[in-house]
């Protein structure tokens, strides 16, 4: 099972954990089901660890807020709605990742060997003999890829609006990969009708739309799209 899976599982579990506590928060039943508590409790640390890993503020607080709206008695927030709370702690967490969030990664692929660094400055786009990264946070953006012989292609948002347009690129004789993930933004891909895709989509909680069709021609290269979807929104147009 691959890791983002696994990832995509336990964020799952702790999210309908953490409903399940919040319709029967205000219950007299919650009292006497300490083992559920714990139950969410244990799972949202497992989710808390995994962002502290990956040096994620926004999604550091947000857990947090739903740890805060588990203990919203023992912490004097019971007349506070939940989705408030939750709100200020992903606000609070969107400031730290301005003020301390590291610098954006950009993959780098050269010689058949995938590797990254840091940006400099505000640059979030990168491309070289056939291959391209782009990465999205927080603002909106549209960027236009015009790749002779693309072999692998990165598109990477946030929770940002990003638009990508394709249009203009050739597929290497071998076929390509892109590799898609939208994290809660919203997110537009513009792709040649002509291009052969295969899609392999992983969606959470969000929305895949897609529009047109690709070509069905198999002579042609292959596409392959891994897309990997969280809370947001991503629509697909073929043109």
């Amino acid at each position: 099972m691959k890791d983002n899976r696994i990832k995509s599982i336990f964020r799952g579990l702790a999210l309908i954990a953490f409903a399940v506590c919040c319709l029967i928060g205000n219950s007299d039943k919650f009292a006497d089901m300490p083992l559920f508590r714990i139950g969410v409790s244990l799972l949202l640390l497992v989710v808390l660890v995994e962002t502290i890993i990956e040096k994620n503020f926004i999604s550091i607080f947000c857990v947090l807020g739903c740890g805060a709206c588990v203990y919203q008695n023992e912490l004097g927030l019971k007349d506070v709605n939940f989705l408030l709370i939750i709100g200020l702690f992903i606000l609070i967490g969107v400031g730290m990742n301005l003020i301390f969030g590291k610098k954006p990664k950009i993959n780098v692929i050269k010689d058949g060997h995938k590797g990254s660094v840091e940006s400099a400055g505000n640059i979030e786009y990168w491309e070289d003999d056939g291959n391209f990264s782009i990465d999205n946070s927080l603002g909106q953006r549209t960027q236009y890829v015009k790749i002779q012989n693309l072999k692998k292609g990165d598109i990477d948002n946030s929770l940002g609006s990003l638009t990508v347009y394709l249009t203009g690129s050739t597929v290497d004789a071998d076929g390509a990969v892109l590799d898609i993930d939208n994290g809660m933004g919203s997110l537009t891909v513009y792709i040649p009708k002509d291009f052969r895709v295969r899609f392999n989509c992983d969606n959470g909680m969000g929305k895949i739309n897609m529009h047109g069709e690709c070509s069905q021609d198999e002579s042609l290269p292959l596409v392959k799209a891994n897309v990997d979807n969280g809370m947001g929104t991503i629509d697909f147009y073929f043109e």
